[in-house]
């Protein structure tokens, strides 16, 4: 049987880690619980293609230490050591499941006998790989336990880990939770995650402390991450297939909400949001076989703030500076105007992200992703009644067709001299759920004919959203009390394109 590691993984916004310790210490479940404290000095190793990484593999030594190292130390100290080899799992929502071997070594050299009985004696066979591995980067961290046994007979390891991630010169903080299931079910990580978000704020994000160590010695750390293709088995019924693809999305979520802690690149809110229309454009086209949603009341102030802080990054780098060289010419006081409009739109920005992070750093927001995670993995695999029924053939084409219908209705009404603003914002929404829609299922439709489909959304977003964001730019730059002068150019450059269709 395979040793496989559970494990439910929380970042924790803005914390530091002697606040964390203490509120953790006074939680009643823990507060009567004997805490263990170790440092842990972790290396990581691969090959210099990164094989493992490709893999999504790791391989590390770690020194486990009951005294802190010595300030500047490069090496570890004395200690025990343990080799662990790690192999590819399933994650969704911070909560992963993975194979997991561990052997107790002499020393701080990897031991390939202790491998033989693990996946890797199959894939390297005659010590190829392993002769190739070489140090990648190290974790270094102080780790307080406890052990937690629950009357339902679960047993759950809580280990809050701070330090570092160094790779070369490069260093990077780190302050996490992890709660491994030991024996038991997987509702009880759960259940006491949520006892700790009430008191902390929590980021369920299954980031490993390895992906993090290969980002940072590429110095990459904290980039924005894309969606990714969810591959669909062509049988696949619809709870089998939100499964799949709304793990995928709720991990985007959560990786940029993650980058955006740490980042101030645009691109990080950018496909945070994009990974949140995607979330909801799924719920509705999987509604006829979805369980109860949790409710996002707990999520909507950070969604508001993330929703104002990309319209105030589109308006600076995208959809306002060209028009306003336009309204500047070679006027040097209307340039002064533009200058001034776009650095207040800036400090507004700036404001806002530090406001959208302040938004993740409150407890709600992690009992509210919780909630999401949890009801993904609540989602059963048994399709039977009217699931099943209905999850014929043709279910994914069918669906898709339906919404096809009604995003060429809404473009028609679009099309009329009396459209109205929200008539044609309304289409635009309905642009981007059919797309995120149709790239969701693409591999349950006819090629062609998804490819049809999204080529013809994704014009139609692009073509109303141009107008949507200048008109948003404006209204922005109304509110933070810029000149008329400057709006009036503005509204006659949209009435101008409006009018030209």
């Amino acid at each position: 049987m395979t040793p496989t590691e559970v494990e439910l993984k929380l970042l924790l916004p803005g914390a530091d880690a002697r606040t964390v310790e203490q509120t953790l210490a006074r939680l009643p479940a823990l507060a009567s619980l004997p805490r263990r404290s170790r440092w842990l000095w972790n290396r990581y190793f691969d090959t210099p293609a990164q094989d493992l990484r490709r893999q999504r593999s790791a391989l590390r030594l770690r020194c486990v230490s009951e005294r802190a190292w010595p300030a500047g130390a490069t090496e570890p100290p004395p200690g025990d050591w343990i080799q662990t080899f790690k192999t590819a799992g399933v994650s969704q929502g911070g909560l992963s499941r993975r194979g997991e071997w561990e052997s107790h070594v002499a020393s701080g050299v990897l031991d390939r006998a202790a491998l033989a009985a693990t996946p890797w004696s199959e894939s390297d066979p005659d010590g190829q790989l392993f002769d190739q591995l070489q140090p990648c980067f190290d974790t270094r961290c102080h780790r307080v336990t406890w052990l937690l046994e629950r009357p339902n007979g679960a047993r759950i390891e809580v280990a809050l880990d701070s330090g570092e991630i160094a790779a070369g010169d490069r260093t990077l903080p780190m302050i996490e939770l992890e709660l491994e299931l030991q024996a038991g079910d997987t509702a009880a990580l759960f259940a006491f995650a949520r006892q700790i978000a009430a008191e902390l704020a929590v980021l369920p994000c299954d980031i490993s402390k390895a992906e993090r160590g290969y980002a940072l010695a590429k110095g990459l750390a904290h980039l924005p991450a894309q969606a990714r293709a969810t591959r669909l088995p062509p049988q696949v019924t619809p709870l089998e297939a939100a499964r799949l693809a709304m793990g995928e999305m709720l991990e985007q979520f959560t990786r940029n909400l993650s980058g955006l802690l740490h980042a101030d690149d645009p691109e990080l809110v950018h496909q945070a949001r994009v990974a949140w229309r995607r979330w909801r454009s799924a719920t509705r086209l999987l509604r006829p076989w979805l369980p109860e949603l949790p409710a996002r009341e707990l999520l909507r102030p950070l969604l508001d703030a993330l929703g104002l802080l990309r319209d105030l990054d589109v308006a600076r780098t995208a959809t306002l500076p060209a028009w306003l060289a336009d309204f500047s010419g070679s006027d040097l006081q209307r340039q002064q105007l533009a200058d001034m409009a776009l650095d207040t739109l800036e400090q507004a920005g700036n404001a806002q992200r530090t406001l959208a992070r302040q938004r993740l750093s409150q407890p709600a927001t992690g009992l509210g992703l919780l909630g999401l995670a949890e009801w993904l993995h609540g989602l059963s695999s048994d399709d039977t009644g009217p699931s099943r029924q209905q999850a014929e053939r043709d279910w994914a084409r069918a669906r898709i067709s339906r919404l096809q219908r009604r995003l060429d209705r809404a473009l028609a009404a679009c099309a009329l001299d009396d459209a109205t603003a929200q008539q044609r914002h309304q289409a635009r929404l309905l642009a981007k759920r059919t797309r995120y829609s149709v790239e969701t299922l693409s591999d349950l439709l006819p090629e062609k004919q998804a490819r049809h489909w999204i080529e013809a959304s994704s014009r139609a977003q692009h073509r109303i959203g141009a107008e949507r964001d200048l008109l948003r730019g404006i209204e922005l730059l109304r509110e933070l009390g810029q000149p008329r002068e400057l709006l009036d150019f503005l509204r006659g450059v949209a009435a101008a394109r409006r009018r030209d269709g």
